[in-house]
């Protein structure tokens, strides 16, 4: 077994289009050219690679995932040589399925959601002496690899503290590791925006409530982000680290996907869509961070994903053009944030077509040391600054206005 990494170091590269519709320097981190198609190499990649290490060649490398963490897995067994066994739901696509099995893992399939999957896994590892369970996003190791994605950054920027990084949000194996790298890395007051899609967004929702929330189901087309509950440690990570949950439309999560191939040519899944609808949808990075501006630095982490291709592609983009949806327009009214979708950009505010479909609210207390580091520069509509550290705490006696959804989103 080699000892070095599974995963690529991927490039940074500076997108004209996006930064052009965001007035600032927005740079993707190419995660989507890890070997198994999104950013899951890295941190699978470590947690499998030290369970060899310690368990040896007779290792059973035991996942349940009908996505890219279970194709991750895959890859990591056929490059370590050891037996692979992925439990997926029955739910999952062939496309993915057949993807998995390219890789020469055995494909099992059990139950209509991922708990049921994950039990028949744990299963097979009680019953297989070496068999070593390795869980989608929630360990040490998973996030100690994702993390290696920021050491990287680091070294990328050239010595340039990003203003922000965009990065999607499932069951957090990401997010923990995108916020212990920054820690690592001394970019502790780099908040970061944390995104979802309704119908997915147990992040956002645990928050809000100050603890973890359980979905009661995952409704959203981005199913790569369904977890049901977010990792414990994401909800920790908030309360020390500057993080922006925001939930997203399909509609807008699916329209940043095309909108991206057409960019830069490249595909990516409705989970990570829903990062670059940030870029996508007009004044809504502005109106989440109020100081950036035309010399301001934006990372936005590309994840990826290898459940998509051009077909399913137009079927998502004839869905949700059926449905007349337009993208949405940012407004701010004082720590307010809201998305209003349209049938016409052009219509007047009285329409009646516009809907509210998310109002996330933050408080941003900020001192006189804070305002004189931000030069003075406030938000729109006569609110203030917002001060790093306070981005994650939300207005939670303003839970009813967090992740509103609109009749035309069906979602």
């Amino acid at each position: 077994m080699t000892a070095a990494p599974l995963h690529n170091p991927t490039p940074l590269m500076h997108s004209t289009p996006l930064s052009r519709k965001t007035q600032t320097n927005v740079w993707l981190k190419l995660e989507n050219l890890q070997p198994s198609g999104s950013f899951k190499m890295r941190g699978l990649g470590h947690m499998c690679q030290k369970a060899v290490q310690e368990h040896g060649k007779a290792t059973h490398l035991v996942c349940s995932s009908g996505g890219n963490a279970g194709l991750a897995v895959a890859y990591a067994g056929r490059q370590l040589d050891v037996r692979v066994t992925i439990v997926v739901p029955l739910s999952c696509s062939q496309f993915m399925k057949q993807k998995i099995e390219s890789e020469g893992a055995t494909v099992e399939m059990e139950g209509e959601a991922w708990d049921e999957a994950d039990l028949r896994a744990r299963t097979i590892v009680a019953n297989d002496p070496h068999g070593v369970y390795v869980p989608p996003f929630d360990h040490p190791d998973i996030w100690a690899g994702n993390s290696t994605m920021v050491d990287e950054l680091k070294t990328q920027m050239g010595g340039i503290v990003p203003d922000a990084i965009v990065c999607s949000v499932g069951g957090g194996g990401m997010l923990n590791g995108v916020i212990l790298g920054c820690e690592r890395a001394g970019w502790d007051r780099v908040p970061i925006i944390a995104i979802e899609t309704h119908g997915a967004n147990s992040f956002q929702q645990a928050v809000v409530a100050g603890k973890l929330v359980t979905l009661p189901k995952i409704t959203s087309v981005a199913t790569t982000l369904g977890a049901k509950r977010v990792s414990a440690k994401s909800l920790e990570l908030s309360f020390v680290h500057p993080v922006i949950p925001f939930a997203v439309s399909d509609s807008m999560a699916c329209r940043a996907c095309w909108q991206f191939l057409d960019d830069h040519r490249i595909l990516v899944e409705p989970s990570c869509g829903a990062s670059l609808s940030v870029a996508y949808t007009p004044s809504l990075l502005s109106n989440v961070l109020p100081h950036l501006n035309h010399q301001s630095n934006v990372v936005m982490i590309v994840c990826g994903g290898s459940n998509i291709n051009f077909e399913q592609l137009t079927d998502f983009k004839t869905k949700f053009a059926s449905q007349g949806q337009q993208p949405a327009i940012a407004v701010r009214n004082g720590d307010q944030i809201m998305l209003k979708m349209t049938h016409s950009l052009q219509e007047k505010e009285s329409t009646p077509a516009q809907r509210f479909i998310i109002s996330t609210l933050y408080r941003s207390p900020v001192s006189e040391s804070d305002e004189a580091a931000t030069n003075g520069v406030s938000a729109t509509n006569g609110s203030s600054a917002l001060d790093a550290k306070s981005l994650s705490a939300p207005a939670t006696n303003h839970d009813d206005h967090v992740a509103v959804k609109t009749e035309e989103t069906n979602e």
